[in-house]
């Protein structure tokens, strides 16, 4: 699986979006907090956007980006998460 970071944008639908995240991601997503995800999923960024219906709109708009490398200074819960689903399968 690859990481996609999902960054909320403002307008209609917006606040279905975590909710999408949850139900289509229940174990491989990581709230971050203001309004982004880091989620665990197989294929590319507009499958993702697909799957949680950001590219129709119907779970408003957002940013969807794959990582290919990481780094910063974060809560350790956060670096977990990223080491436990780099490339693990599922999603």
């Amino acid at each position: 699986m690859a990481i996609f970071t999902i960054i909320k944008q403002p307008g209609p639908n917006a606040e279905k979006l975590g909710s999408s995240i949850s139900a289509k991601y229940p174990l491989h997503h990581y709230d971050l907090g203001d309004g982004a995800w880091l989620v665990a999923g197989v294929g590319t960024a507009k499958d993702i956007a697909d799957r949680l219906g950001i590219s129709d709109g119907d779970n408003g708009s957002a940013l969807v980006v794959e990582a290919a490398s990481y780094y910063g200074r974060a809560n350790p819960a956060i670096w977990t998460w990223i080491k436990a689903n780099w490339g693990a399968g599922g999603g």
